[in-house]
């Protein structure tokens, strides 16, 4: 009977085995070829957290039987890498004649609808970008208000440390409210460019920034994201309320949304990335891609770069 059990566990333990090894497979095929298999790479930590309890089990039983979860969880040493970093033996930068610090982040329009229920947000954004005073700051849901109602460019531009900016928008209100993307730099900027794409407000601008002599393009990106409605959020709060039509139907919502969010996003990212590899400059990208480091999106983005949190990061990605 013992045998019996630990072989249904042993075949539990070879599926998991596989989903994590379809989670690795699934960032080398684009979500426009199958858009189902990028939920796999979303499950990674999950599934690799599962093969890691095989592991133990096996262990504790004294079966050679770990070893099967233990490969699969070292093949996916590179996503294992994005997850997780220990560098604290990393060369200190103090060692560097010459740097700069860069900034990357996704302000929601700095909270102008009051998603927060805090009217200090805005405030509190502002007192940390000057604080931190970064050399070359990327915003994702970047707003300017030319009414002057809700000052942000202006701010920005005050700051003694950010004398360049390169701002685009994609969605603008009476031509005066301006939804886009932003970035400014306190070393000049001498080019300009970006890339929209159709049927969405999602764009992607770089900047050929020159420092000492040397020129340096930065990539800010914003790729498409999920767009959860209110309803799909009660739905996942209030799931076991729901009947099974009701479940069903959410889902199938939720699903959809995911689906047309991955398909978007790996076209995205497959125009930027080429726009990449053409750049006569050495290259730092920086974005809300909306995605996972598991994911076709962040394969496709980084290529031949280097990841900032694998190289320097510490603890959890």
């Amino acid at each position: 009977m013992r045998r019996f059990f630990k072989n249904i566990f042993f075949q539990i333990n070879l599926v998991f085995i596989i989903l994590l090894v379809l989670s690795y497979v699934s960032t080398f095929i684009s979500p426009r070829i199958s858009p189902w298999i990028p939920f796999f790479g979303l499950a990674y930590p999950y599934l690799l957290f599962i093969n890691i309890i095989f592991t133990v089990v096996w262990i504790r039983y004294k079966k050679w039987r770990f070893l099967f979860s233990l490969i699969a969880i070292l093949l996916g040493w590179n996503h294992l890498a994005a997850f997780f970093q220990l560098n604290l033996n990393k060369e200190s930068e103090e060692n560097y004649r010459e740097k700069f610090s860069v900034l990357s982040y996704n302000v929601r329009l700095f909270d102008l609808y009051n998603w927060s229920n805090n009217k200090s947000t805005k405030a509190k954004i502002f007192d940390f970008l000057e604080a931190e005073k970064p050399d070359i700051m990327c915003f994702q849901e970047f707003y300017y208000d030319e009414t002057k109602n809700f000052v942000t460019l202006e701010s920005i531009k005050e700051f003694e440390h950010v004398n360049y900016y390169h701002a685009e928008y994609t969605f603008e209100v009476n031509g005066v409210y301006h939804f886009g993307i932003a970035t400014f730099s306190k070393y000049p900027i001498i080019n300009r460019g970006s890339m929209s794409f159709q049927n969405t407000n999602n764009i992607c601008i770089y900047s050929d920034i020159v420092f000492g002599e040397d020129t340096i393009r930065i990539y800010n990106n914003h790729l498409q994201s999920v767009r959860l409605q209110p309803e799909n959020y009660n739905y996942l709060d209030s799931l076991k309320f729901f009947n099974e039509n009701e479940r069903m139907t959410g889902m199938i919502d939720i699903y959809k949304r995911f689906k047309e969010a991955y398909v978007k996003r790996a076209f995205q990212v497959e125009v930027i990335s080429e726009h990449i590899k053409q750049s006569p400059y050495p290259v730092i990208v920086c974005g809300d891609f909306n995605d996972s480091p598991f994911s076709y999106t962040y394969r496709r983005m980084r290529s031949n770069l280097e990841d900032a949190f694998i190289e320097a990061g510490n603890g959890f990605g």
